[in-house]
């Protein structure tokens, strides 16, 4: 995909590189430590469940938000970054965004409607932490393209347009079913 770039992005560009920020994206590295961190709770919890309490305190955090708490140097440089991206990359970014926040969101009120932390962690449940680790993991890879200024169609087409169209009505009963085998044992 092809990126007409305007004045202003383009003086941008040295500054960016130089910050440690993508100068084709815009965007930074940096904010895939919020999601790598949940993915190495949920990898612990399997083998330390007492760790499960610890993953109901992840919550979604918007780009720009995860910068200001953060101890990036060039912060403001990131944020300044974000708000002029490219539209493509913002609007890919955003969608791979909205649908990791959703399918870690969704995993962790999964295991807390199962009460994981009171009763355990069942074969079943464990088996559903290590897929959804898996498509997290996934979504990882997909974002971090997206970072790395590689937006090529097949990746735009793999996420929807509307940014909270996190799940659809069949990803929702496939979720409800798991949920479901989540207490049968």
């Amino acid at each position: 995909m092809h990126i007409d770039y305007t004045a202003e992005q383009t003086a941008m560009k040295p500054r960016l590189e130089a910050a440690n920020i993508n100068p084709t994206s815009f965007l930074a590295t940096d904010y895939l430590n919020h999601f790598n961190e949940i993915v190495m709770l949920l990898e612990m919890v399997p083998d330390m469940p007492e760790m499960i309490e610890e993953t109901y305190e992840w919550a979604p955090k918007p780009y720009s938000q995860h910068f200001l708490d953060s101890g990036f140097q060039a912060k403001e440089l990131a944020v300044e970054a974000y708000e002029k991206a490219p539209a493509p990359i913002r609007s890919t970014f955003e969608s791979v965004c909205g649908k990791l926040d959703g399918l870690v969101t969704g995993t962790i009120e999964s295991l807390k409607k199962v009460n994981a932390a009171e009763r355990g962690l069942s074969e079943p449940a464990r088996l559903f932490i290590g897929k959804r680790i898996e498509e997290i993991q996934g979504l990882l890879m997909k974002l971090n393209q997206v970072i790395h200024g590689h937006l090529d169609e097949q990746l735009a087409d793999m996420v929807p347009d509307t940014p909270d169209s996190v799940a659809t009505d069949d990803e929702s009963a496939h979720t409800q079913a798991e949920i479901d085998a989540l207490f049968d044992e």
